[in-house]
């Protein structure tokens, strides 16, 4: 019988936590917040289009409970959860060429999650013509290309997949369910806003619709913008249900991105900013994803993980490593708030503060496991 958890950490596997696809309008600062969120120093330029290629860039995961176990622990090595970031060019506005680019419209549907930017700023050294300044018309029109973008693609599988229907009844529901969700992308409708039953989710999967996807609007304001709740709630008002808005300054964060965590942190908190970009953006994406975070931590490395909620134990298991969904036997587990508390993992089971956990049990948010399995 093995023992994961602790005594092999060379078997991690690391995994991302998610894709994220960044988009807006040309000057709304796209680009100035994916440096802010990866620590990178992508080209920034006051014109718009300044952005002609895709960047690419992964970001840790803050998060201050793994941190604080790796020192009870003494761990050796840490290792953060990741966010995959794309950035990509510009969407131009309509009457303007208006649309995404044909040729990334393929790696943005790869994406899990979209972070559409909105510019709520002004500056006379940053162009404002193909954007605006008002981030609930941005975001309307917005909401409408992405609508047009699926509609150009579920039309064309209406018409094909009617014909099918007529000849295999079996694909008479998912006919159905596609001409349905045509029909309310014509009229400017996010899919997500409706509801729809797994059959006809299935439908839809290899069309990778971007109504579909969770979206977090980020919101870009000036370095002194002061309460946004208002702004917030029009914006929560204006697109589905669920989604997430965030504001920030992603220019002060992308000068923050560049200085030492102590350094970041002390900034942030001068400018009365909090957490910071990353933590915002990471918990929006968390919750629009259904995310939840384990650890497993020891001397030798203390790893945070992710699974969607409601995943069972050996899922779980399986994200370290393929071997232990496969020969899953049991799990002990304890809060990390719990194992920190204790002084670490030894002394938490030493205390009965663990617990012994089957196939059904369901990973929750912050738990410390150990996975006993054979193979």
């Amino acid at each position: 019988m093995g023992r994961l958890g602790r005594a092999e950490p060379a078997r991690y596997t690391a995994v991302s936590v998610a894709r994220i696809g960044i988009v807006g309008y040309p000057n709304v600062g796209k680009t100035t917040l994916f440096n802010a969120l990866t620590g990178l120093e992508a080209p920034t330029a006051a014109h718009p289009f300044s952005t002609t290629e895709p960047n690419m860039g992964v970001a840790n995961v803050p998060d201050a409970d793994l941190d604080e176990a790796a020192q009870v622990e003494k761990s050796v090595k840490l290792v953060h959860a990741t966010l995959e970031l794309l950035d990509l060019p510009a969407m131009a506005k309509p009457g303007h060429g208006g649309g995404f680019g044909a040729q990334f419209l393929g790696r943005l549907r790869d994406m899990e999650t979209l972070a559409v930017v909105l510019r709520s700023f002004q500056d006379d050294s940053v162009p404002s013509d193909e954007s605006g300044t008002d981030p609930l018309a941005q975001a309307q029109e917005l909401l409408l290309e992405l609508a047009l973008a699926d509609f150009e693609v579920f039309e064309r599988r209406r018409d094909k997949i009617a014909k099918e229907a007529t000849a295999d009844p079996g694909k008479r529901s998912a006919a159905e369910a596609v001409t349905r969700a045509t029909a309310l992308l014509e009229q400017g409708t996010q899919l997500r806003a409706e509801r729809w039953e797994r059959d006809q989710l299935s439908a839809f999967r290899d069309l990778s619709p971007l109504t579909l996807k969770p979206v977090i609007w980020v919101v870009n304001v000036e370095e002194d913008t002061g309460e946004a709740e208002g702004l917030v709630a029009e914006l929560e008002a204006l697109v589905p249900k669920g989604d997430t808005v965030v504001v920030l300054s992603a220019k002060l964060e992308e000068e923050g991105a560049l200085l030492s965590p102590e350094d970041r942190r002390e900034l942030f908190e001068g400018l009365g900013l909090g957490e910071g970009a990353l933590a915002k953006v990471v918990r929006a994406a968390y919750a629009a994803m259904d995310l939840v975070s384990f650890y497993t931590l020891g001397p030798k490395e203390a790893h945070a993980w992710t699974v969607r909620k409601g995943a069972k134990a050996p899922e779980a298991a399986g994200k370290i490593h393929s071997d232990l969904e496969r020969g899953f036997i049991r799990a002990e587990v304890a809060p990390i708030s719990v194992v920190i508390a204790d002084g670490g993992w030894d002394d938490c089971k030493k205390a009965g503060h663990l617990r012994v956990e089957g196939k059904d049990y369901t990973v929750a948010e912050g738990d410390v496991i150990v996975v006993r399995f054979s193979v």
